[in-house]
């Protein structure tokens, strides 16, 4: 009986050994904020924040894009230096980073946090956690209508642009002058009155058509 008793405490001591490194492995001390939606852990791993996009700092020949850098230094105070946990790794990019739903020690999950705020959009990927993205299109649709963040200038401009077209596919968005946009199906193809019309509707710009306004190009009232 106590050989029994004994087994059945040291599978249960083993468990919790296990279990408990598999948790704390979940949580790291940012060390460094590459841009709006990119962080480096403790443990030299990069992470993309999933689900969302923010404007693209100024990189080689690529200009800096509106919001940018107020983007990257809005994430900067909520992380550097504290701790984040990962609480959902969807996927690994071709760059090699983890991208993950992540909450900051302070509670926001960083995603719905970035959005709510109008220092991102929506970015929709593959065809996981569909009831979370549903949610950020939510949020990203009150930061609209309320102008918060860069939508306060942005939405000038964007609307400016005109009709453009989607992939219901990729939930992505095109300038009908963009070649790439004649490579949707007719099945998949969805127009849009303008940009801020298809970000409403939880699309995303496509990065291979000029479509998000660089720095200069934004007039600040």
């Amino acid at each position: 009986m106590l050989k029994r008793q004994l087994a059945i405490f040291s599978f249960f001591l083993l468990l919790f050994c296990i279990t408990i490194p598999a948790y704390a492995d979940t949580i790291y001390s940012v060390v460094s904020v590459l841009d709006g939606d990119t962080i480096i852990l403790d443990d030299g791993s990069r992470v993309r924040i999933a689900y969302v996009d923010t404007p693209e700092l100024e990189h080689k020949k690529r200009k800096q894009q509106y919001f940018s850098i107020k983007a990257k230094n809005f994430i900067t105070k909520e992380v550097l230096g504290k701790k984040v946990e990962l609480q959902r790794i969807v996927d690994v990019d071709r760059y090699s980073r983890r991208v993950a739903i992540v909450t900051s020690q302070y509670g926001h999950d960083l995603g719905t946090y970035l959005v709510q705020n109008g220092m991102a959009f929506v970015y929709p990927h593959g065809r996981k956690q569909r009831s979370y993205v549903k949610k950020l299109i939510t949020v990203q649709q009150k930061a609209i209508d309320n102008k918060v963040g860069m939508w306060n200038n942005a939405i000038t401009y964007l609307n400016k642009i005109g009709t453009v077209v989607g992939n219901r596919r990729s939930k992505r968005f095109f300038t009908l002058n963009c070649k790439f946009a004649n490579q949707i199906s007719k099945k998949n193809k969805i127009y849009f009155k303008s940009p801020v019309d298809a970000f409403y509707n939880g699309y995303a710009p496509a990065r291979v058509c000029k479509l998000w306004p660089n720095e200069a190009e934004i007039s600040v009232e």
